[in-house]
């Protein structure tokens, strides 16, 4: 059985296999440390939700390994660069995702189909559970993201091009919901189809940070800014409440419309405006900070020199 290419690699396959193997063997130890120390997030002392910081530093170090260890590479090359362009970068995600999610509200609004009703809440408290619900947003899109279009997208698309590794990433991005309460089979393919968003974005941008902005700002207009579930989950969800303090969602109309206990995510009107999203992401052209870091050449730029020439926007 060859293992290597014919630069002496293992075969992006293997490569692929390993970081899957390195994550999953972190993420058990991890969790066990975690259990043994006593850890809070485990035993109850912090809500259940910050069980994403496990697989965040899962992936990151896996990712760390592969890059760094196998690859040869700086983490960077991810489209992780740690410069002042980060900040801009995630704020530029978080806008596009927060304009997506919000122009599915606003429908959701006119047609009558949501509104809100108050309910009592501490201006102090609600401050910090708002604060700390968009936290755990921002860390749970950063683990997906980092585990799913970091290294595996690269080397998918070293293996079988960009267009097949944004597929395949986006079928196994449903695929993670799938078991999430109240799942439809519209759901599926609306997540799946976000999952091409990203995967476009991130060709587009050659940045993590921006797609997991965009990430963060699509889930946080549903849990925060609308109080909405967010792919299933919400209030009624033990352990893992997105209830937003001091409003309360009302539903009313078609599930079809508003996607029902699931969240927007289930509805026709994410379709159009997620396929609306990936059009407008394939026009626009990569600038400098993406051609930086295609410079340090990831994984997905040894396939062919030529399927990835890049023009500067005039």
């Amino acid at each position: 059985m060859i293992l290597r290419g014919s630069e002496g690699r293992l075969r992006a396959g293997w490569r692929l296999g390993l970081f899957v193997l390195a994550f999953l063997t972190l993420l058990l130890a991890l969790n066990q440390l975690a259990e043994w120390l006593g850890a809070p997030w485990l035993t109850g002392a912090w809500p259940e939700r910050w069980v994403f910081l496990v697989p965040l530093a899962a992936a990151g170090i896996a990712s760390w390994f592969m890059m760094e260890g196998v690859e040869g590479k700086p983490l960077a090359a991810l489209g992780l660069p740690v410069d002042r362009l980060l900040p801009s970068s995630f704020g530029r995600g978080a806008l596009l995702g927060i304009s997506l999610m919000g122009l599915v509200v606003l429908v959701m609004v006119v047609s009558g189909a949501l509104s809100w009703a108050r309910e009592p809440a501490v201006a102090g408290r609600a401050v910090g559970a708002i604060l700390e619900l968009s936290a755990f947003l921002a860390v749970a899109a950063f683990a997906e993201e980092l585990l799913l279009r970091g290294y595996p997208l690269q080397v998918i698309a070293e293996a079988l091009g960009g267009p097949a590794s944004v597929l395949l990433t986006a079928v196994v991005f449903a695929g993670l919901h799938a078991l999430n309460p109240h799942v439809s089979p519209l759901a599926l393919v609306n997540i799946a189809l976000a999952g091409i968003l990203l995967g476009a974005a991130l060709w587009r941008t050659m940045s993590l940070w921006f797609v997991t902005g965009v990430h963060f700002g699509w889930n946080w207009v549903m849990g925060v800014a609308a109080d909405l579930p967010v792919s299933g989950v919400d209030d009624a969800v033990p352990g893992f409440s997105l209830d937003t303090p001091g409003i309360e969602a009302v539903l009313s109309g078609s599930s079809s419309l508003t996607g029902g206990s699931f969240g927007p995510e289930a509805s026709w009107v994410v379709t159009a405006v997620t396929l609306a999203g990936i059009a407008w992401v394939l026009t626009r052209r990569r600038r400098g900070p993406a051609l930086r870091v295609l410079a340090l050449r990831p994984p997905a730029a040894r396939r062919s020199p030529r399927r990835h020439r890049v023009r500067e926007a005039s």
